[in-house]
């Protein structure tokens, strides 16, 4: 330890004792031997002329009455007395005058002497048994608080690493918790405040030319909010921490810098609910949890990447398909809500909707194989050309097999035909053996299918086709998947948006 981190520790040992209830017990059961006595501690290996003046003085201010002469006959006798111990490291008595006597006891650390502590007092007739019993009394307690000291330095240096350690597990339960970088960054601006108790978390990302930080994530517990707003990298807290990468920290504010093979971001914390400034060991716990959010933010935008690329795959899948006749394969934006709705009112989770979405755009793919002349032949099918028909959901899952990202999408898009009363196909699956996603898929195909116009029939009205799939329900269709398409085509911002899609 360094003389800054012995003097710190000298300094919080003293204040310990000064505050330690077991001498202040010892100090009560001598004092009735002592009678009036005048206890005192010191921290300083010696003591200068004018500081035994106030020492005495403080802790003994009768002594005004001896008269300047006798004051600093007594302060003489205590250096002596204080030298005297530091030399012998034992007890060691002195004498002012007829009226006070007294005692001093060194305090040993290690090979050293750091202070003392002593007592004044009137009564002559102490017997040198009862003043042999105290140095076994004050080493006890120095012992005591100081290994009440040491045990709580090592929890002030443990602390950090273990809850270090506990936002490592916590972050990694983040990471499998959700890949959508808009739920996310939020959970880690939560965590963060609640690990270090502040009351305001910003995380801010650099944008793709590296100038500007943006915000993306605030959790304020203020009553006065602060705007959102960019920083300029190199720019305040959080700018210049992104700038030099690595922690800034003041007294209300630490930006720690989201580090990948280069700077990602910064995470910026404020103000301690109980007041106190941030801290190196709360520098070391958000440098951990900065490292493991930066590999959960990081899998969050190698997610997105992953979707914007399934997602065009899809796209150009289905303008292919839709080549062979305009309209047919690409679905309105409309139908792909309602689904989505659908979905959300029935609680299906993210990873779900996802694949409802990708099967709305192509769930009836398969269509290309089945001839243009059975799709828009307007009269009976035969029985061939209906066995056409039904293949072309499993023709469809047969398009998009090899593609890894939708292999989730796949029973939606072979079941979708299946009927709730197990009169549908290509299986005759019934109730809950059809997927959730494949009984919405039902309902929204169904209702898209009959709102648009074909060759061999004129379309609905959309209030037309809603009641046909109210009339439909418990035979064609799950009710709990009706009930939710009934409320949402309540929707007035939904109906605008079908019917000027339809009008396009």
């Amino acid at each position: 330890m360094d003389k800054t981190g012995n003097y710190a520790y000298q300094k919080e040992l003293f204040e310990r004792l000064r505050k330690s209830v077991s001498l202040k017990r010892a100090e009560e059961c001598f004092g009735f031997i002592m009678k009036s006595a005048s206890w005192w501690i010191i921290e300083k290996n010696c003591l200068k002329p004018g500081e035994a003046d106030n020492l005495l003085l403080q802790h003994y201010p009768q002594i005004k009455k001896l008269g300047p002469k006798k004051w600093a006959d007594c302060a003489k006798h205590l250096l002596e007395a204080i030298k005297k111990s530091a030399e012998t490291k034992k007890l060691f008595n002195f004498k002012c005058n007829d009226e006070m006597q007294g005692f001093v006891y060194p305090i040993v650390q290690g090979d050293r002497i750091c202070g003392y502590i002593g007592a004044n007092y009137l009564t002559k007739d102490i017997s040198s048994e009862a003043l042999q019993i105290f140095p076994a009394f004050a080493d006890t307690i120095v012992k005591e608080v100081r290994k009440e000291l040491e045990l709580s330095k090592l929890y002030e240096t443990l602390r950090p690493r273990a809850i270090a350690l506990s936002t490592v597990h916590t972050v990694h339960r983040l990471i499998s918790s959700t890949l959508d970088i808009s739920e996310l960054l939020p959970r880690i601006a939560r965590l963060s405040l609640q690990i270090m108790r502040a009351q305001r978390c910003s995380i801010k990302l650099v944008d793709s030319k590296r100038k500007v930080l943006l915000p993306k994530a605030t959790i304020d517990l203020r009553a006065k909010k602060i705007r959102l707003k960019k920083v300029k990298v190199g720019m305040w807290a959080p700018g210049k921490a992104v700038k030099f990468g690595r922690p800034v920290r003041g007294r209300d504010f630490m930006a720690t810098p989201l580090i990948d093979e280069d700077v990602i971001g910064v995470i910026t914390i404020y103000d301690k609910i109980d007041g106190k400034p941030f801290t190196a060991f709360d520098q070391e716990i958000m440098s951990t949890l900065a490292e493991q959010a930066v590999i959960a933010i990081k899998n969050a935008q190698l997610y997105k990447e992953q979707e914007k690329l399934t997602m065009g795959t899809i796209k150009a899948l289905a303008k292919v398909l839709d080549t062979r006749a305009p309209g047919a394969y690409i679905p309105r934006a409309s139908f792909i809500k309602i689904a989505q709705l659908i979905g959300q009112n029935l609680r299906m989770d993210a990873e779900s909707l996802k694949s409802l979405e990708y099967a709305s755009i192509l769930h009836d793919a398969g269509e290309i194989f089945v001839p243009e002349s059975v799709l828009a032949k307007p009269t009976k099918l035969t029985g061939e050309e209906y066995a056409m028909v039904k293949g072309h959901p499993a023709a469809g899952v047969g398009i998009i097999k090899h593609m890894k990202a939708l292999k989730s999408a796949a029973p939606i898009i072979l079941y979708h035909h299946e009927n709730y009363d197990g009169t549908g196909y290509p299986k005759g699956l019934k109730k809950d053996q059809i997927p959730l996603g494949a009984r919405i898929m039902a309902v929204v195909s169904a209702f898209e299918a009959m709102i648009i116009s074909k060759p061999y029939r004129s379309a609905k009205s959309i209030d037309e086709a809603v009641e046909e799939i109210r009339r439909n329900t418990g035979t064609q269709f799950d009710p709990k998947v009706v009930d939710a398409f009934l409320k949402i085509m309540k929707k007035r911002d939904l109906r605008l948006l079908l019917e000027k899609e339809l009008e396009e």
